[in-house]
């Protein structure tokens, strides 16, 4: 695998999380699904976006808990 796609040293399994952060665009804090590599991947997915103040990110797993 390319180092490009490399975003921790650990090798995690995708999954679903779980976050709740401050979106800066609205000044809310929303509640929200992502699908990432590891937590360390969700963080930087959030980094490039406008979401700040993150509460907590839970992996939930392979299946959403409302599907």
């Amino acid at each position: 695998m390319s180092k490009f796609f490399d975003y921790s040293d650990t090798e995690d399994t995708p999954q679903w999380f779980h976050i709740r952060a401050r979106d800066t665009d609205m000044d809310k804090v929303i509640t929200f699904w992502l699908w990432g590599d590891s937590e360390l991947h969700i963080r930087e997915l959030l980094d490039n976006k406008s979401y700040k103040d993150i509460e907590w990110i839970k992996p939930i797993g392979l299946t959403l808990p409302f599907v």
